[in-house]
């Protein structure tokens, strides 16, 4: 099958940093994606990129993650000391 005249077939890919700009994360946010398998690299000549489609990924399925609720503080209230 003969792709569409037209058609790119070549996926973009950033950098860390490129990435960080597009998505307004910091660049150690995505490293720390990266490191815990939350989104994919793709090494080229030792140096990594992230493919347009993971960022895509990225976006839309933290969306859809529900937000944690803040902790409860536990215990009773402490009372005023008195001087």
């Amino acid at each position: 099958m003969e792709p569409e005249a037209g058609t790119n077939l070549i996926e973009p890919i950033f950098t860390v940093k490129e990435a960080a700009k597009q998505t307004r994360l910091s660049e150690w946010t995505l490293w720390d994606l990266l490191r815990k398998g939350k989104l994919l690299r793709t090494k080229v000549a030792a140096r990594t990129f992230i493919r347009e489609s993971e960022l895509r990924k990225l976006i839309t399925d933290t969306r859809n993650e529900p937000r944690p609720s803040p902790p409860r503080k536990r215990g009773r209230p402490r009372k005023a000391v008195r001087q």
